[in-house]
């Protein structure tokens, strides 16, 4: 910011030197469209509008996940991507300006297996032509869990429940594609409490309208792997959609007389990233034994990306069964006999599960 007055303070200087050979009325208006230019944003209000547009969703790496595992089993030493899913949900922080986020990350597909809570903030940086996200913890990790469910504790949250690094600011800029996301260079740093030594993070990001990219990064102040994937790919998650509908089963499966008794929801909620959802009863809990999943893949020695809808044996976590179709079906169902379930879009908010 002071680079930047300073060079407004040497603008105004010139065209006071110029007003010296200008009429008043041209003087006055070089000076006014002048001091306009200078004073524009470098952070286009339309990119940043875009930028939320594609940010605010839920993303999933399932099929990145699922492939490396495959790839795995030809090359043992490959290291395999975890399996994540993030929750970028918008949330008005009165205590904060600008645009702020609550941030949910977990593990395979388990909500429960939460390794990450923020609260993002996104401000413009007009001296680097970038819009900036200052990430910060909460002190208190408990009060503020799914706090996308509770929006009024953001309403009374002040910066003193909050805690953040400096340094570890990313910057993100539009290059006409895609939104690239980067730190400074080992500018975000923290000492590790089990060896001592500074450990440098270094992540870079792109946010494209259907996938964001994060490569999380770290070595310590010897230049030594800490955490991070080696061959330097990635972890590409995909904005998820989820869809609602109805399905159940006859408990004990196929095998089972026909008068047996069924497991039946109306209120299935799933994404298609490959969530597993067992088919229980709505009003008894009771399960059937058996699950199903949509997932979004592309099988070895295809090239052509499929819609899998998929019923999985909980006994033993296979599928036995799936149908196909393509990726931009907005319904889908399986029926047979002894299993029924019939899924579409969710209609309301359908990159998010709430």
């Amino acid at each position: 910011m002071r680079l930047f007055n300073q060079i407004e303070t040497d603008m105004k200087q010139i065209i006071a030197a110029l007003c010296v050979a200008a009429t008043l009325v041209g003087c006055a208006n070089q000076n006014n469209s002048t001091e306009e230019a200078l004073l524009q944003p470098k952070v286009d209000t339309i990119q940043e509008a875009l930028f939320h547009q594609w940010f605010a969703a839920e993303f999933d790496n399932h099929e990145q996940h699922w492939q490396d595992n495959i790839e795995k089993e030809k090359s043992p030493d490959m290291q395999v991507h975890e399996h994540i899913h993030h929750v970028f949900a918008p949330l008005a922080t009165p205590a904060l300006e600008g645009t702020t986020y609550f941030v949910k990350q977990y593990m395979d597909g388990d909500p429960s297996k939460v390794y990450r809570q923020r609260l993002y903030q996104f401000i413009q940086n007009q001296e680097k032509g970038a819009l900036q996200l200052n990430i910060y913890r909460f002190k208190d990790e408990a009060k503020y869990a799914d706090a996308h469910l509770q929006p009024e504790l953001y309403q009374t949250l002040n910066k003193d429940e909050l805690t953040t690094y400096p340094g570890c600011e990313v910057f993100w800029t539009y290059n006409g594609e895609y939104f690239d996301g980067n730190m400074g260079h080992n500018t975000c740093s923290i000492v590790s409490k089990r060896s001592g030594k500074k450990i440098f993070f270094n992540d870079t990001l792109r946010l494209t309208d259907n996938e964001i990219w994060i490569a999380d990064k770290a070595a310590d102040e010897d230049g030594n792997y800490v955490f991070g994937n080696k061959a330097g790919i990635p972890h590409i998650n995909r904005k998820v959609v989820y869809f609602t509908g109805w399905g159940g089963a006859r408990i004990g499966g196929k095998d089972t007389p026909k008068d047996t008794k069924w497991a039946f929801n109306r209120d299935i909620l799933l994404h298609n990233e490959g969530q597993i959802v067992a088919l229980q009863d709505a009003k008894t809990g009771e399960k059937s034994g058996y699950s199903i999943q949509l997932a979004l893949l592309t099988y070895q020695n295809t090239f052509d990306p499929i819609f899998k809808f998929g019923l999985i044996d909980d006994a033993t976590g296979k599928t036995i069964t799936y149908i196909w179709s393509d990726r931009t079906n907005p319904t889908t169902g399986m029926n047979l006999g002894w299993m029924q379930a019939g899924l579409k879009v969710k209609q309301t908010r359908p990159n998010f599960g709430f």
